[in-house]
């Protein structure tokens, strides 16, 4: 086990929870003018460690652990005022965007043989989406208006290598997706994948213009025409050639994926790129990739494995409403609304960089659902240490990764390496042999 690993996330933690620079930003954002009790440096820390421990469901709950940890007894009410504040959700926004900049690391990497190893950044695109009080329709408008007339949506660009969020914007659940993609020409070099809601052709050729790639999950009503036409075995399919998709749809085969090469006509000209069309027995219609990876470089299979790496961040929202209080809390007031969303997030992604420094300190594959499930038995003493004693904290950190070390290894390695995310060559850097 490193030692080293437990000094350097110590070190970490003091410099990205540093006193002096929260409360600046408290003071820049308008936040707050004096510091009393309640404190952006102590609100920060009280908000983060709460909302990575068990089940949080009023604001009382906040409200009482928040004096646990700062040994006050601030009342109910002017400790709800400070949290009701219109700059409450801006300054926990840029807590959270802090976090995601000072614990981004590189957790995975895929090993030198795999063609996915030329990418400088894998990036999954999606969103996840829940109600909010209905009284805060007005403000978060939800889609489904009978049966959650408030509701939010966070878009969401995961980092694949890092396991970690590069990008979170929150917004009305009326929003629309494709909007909060990536920006093309930040993806030169990279692969970004997303399911049938962010299939944009424009935005497509833009990524291809700036040398970018992507995998991105087709529409059922697509109607491109087919160039050429494969089926898994490497037999060319040569009577779906030249005609519309949905004109050989009654054709397409269920016991084998199939590789073609697809055209739309565009005012900007054609748009031409490879899509693999398979059968999924349990809903029973094909699924549609589109992408620009090449098929001698990238084979089929490849490409069918690559995009369900997908799921990474379909765990990743499970996570987030599963161990980090992401949830409507019974509130009518927005700011405390979304501040609260921001600070659940905040307790995520340190979980996650808890999880990537466990893992470099055991040399040993770490779940991070696990250790989202954890955190109440190492959380309490980083906190208490960060806000009371910072002598206290080394060994306190020490204490955590030796005990996630042991508790929140991943179960199934082995399996991985066979149907999980690491069939394609996909490891923990820190387990590389």
């Amino acid at each position: 086990m490193e030692t080293g690993q437990a000094n350097k996330l110590a070190k970490r933690l003091k410099r990205v929870f540093s006193e002096q620079v929260l409360n600046g930003l408290g003071k820049r954002v308008g936040f707050c003018k004096r510091e009393r009790d309640i404190t952006p440096y102590r609100l920060c820390l009280g908000l983060v460690e709460v909302m990575g421990l068990s089940k949080i469901v009023t604001i009382a709950d906040i409200h009482r652990s928040f004096n646990a940890l700062s040994h006050s007894d601030v009342q109910y009410k002017p400790f709800h005022n400070q949290l009701a504040k219109k700059r409450f959700p801006e300054f926990m926004r840029l807590m959270c965007e802090r976090l995601m900049e000072h614990l981004a690391g590189e957790a995975l990497a895929f090993s030198s043989d795999s063609p996915f190893a030329r990418f400088e950044r894998i990036e999954l695109q999606d969103g996840t989406s829940f109600a909010v009080k209905s009284t805060l329709s007005k403000h978060f408008p939800g889609r489904f208006t009978k049966v959650s007339p408030a509701a939010v949506e966070l878009h969401v660009t995961l980092d694949l290598l890092s396991e970690q969020p590069s990008c979170i914007v929150l917004t009305p659940d009326t929003d629309g997706e494709t909007q909060y993609l990536p920006a093309a020409d930040t993806l030169g070099n990279c692969l970004i994948m997303g399911d049938r809601g962010y299939f944009k052709k424009a935005y497509l050729r833009e990524v291809v213009q700036h040398g970018g790639f992507f995998i991105v999950k087709g529409k059922a009503n697509m109607t491109p025409t087919v160039i050429t036409a494969y089926s898994a075995d490497g037999v060319r399919r040569k009577r779906w050639e030249n005609k519309s998709l949905k004109d050989i749809k009654a054709k397409l085969l269920k016991t084998q994926p199939m590789d073609m090469a697809v055209e739309w006509s565009d005012q900007a000209g054609p748009i031409r790129c490879r899509m693999i069309v398979s059968w999924n027995p349990e809903t029973k219609t094909y699924q549609y990739l589109l992408t620009n990876l090449a098929r001698d470089e990238f084979s089929l299979q490849q490409i069918l494995d690559a995009y369900r790496l997908r799921w990474q961040i379909e765990l990743l929202f499970k996570d987030w409403k599963s161990y980090s209080n992401l949830h409507g809390f019974d509130t009518s007031n927005p700011y405390l609304a979304e501040g609260l969303i921001w600070a659940s997030l905040c307790s995520a992604i340190l979980k996650r960089h808890c999880a990537l420094m466990a893992q470099e300190f055991a040399h040993t594959p770490i779940s991070t659902s696990k250790v989202a499930m954890c955190s109440y038995h190492v959380l309490p003493a980083i906190f208490h240490s960060l806000m009371h004693c910072h002598r206290l904290l080394g060994a306190a950190v020490r204490r955590a990764l030796e005990y996630l070390s042991r508790n929140a290894q991943r179960a199934h390695p082995k399996r991985d390496a066979k149907t999980g995310r690491a069939k394609l060559g996909l490891a923990p850097v820190s387990c590389a042999a």
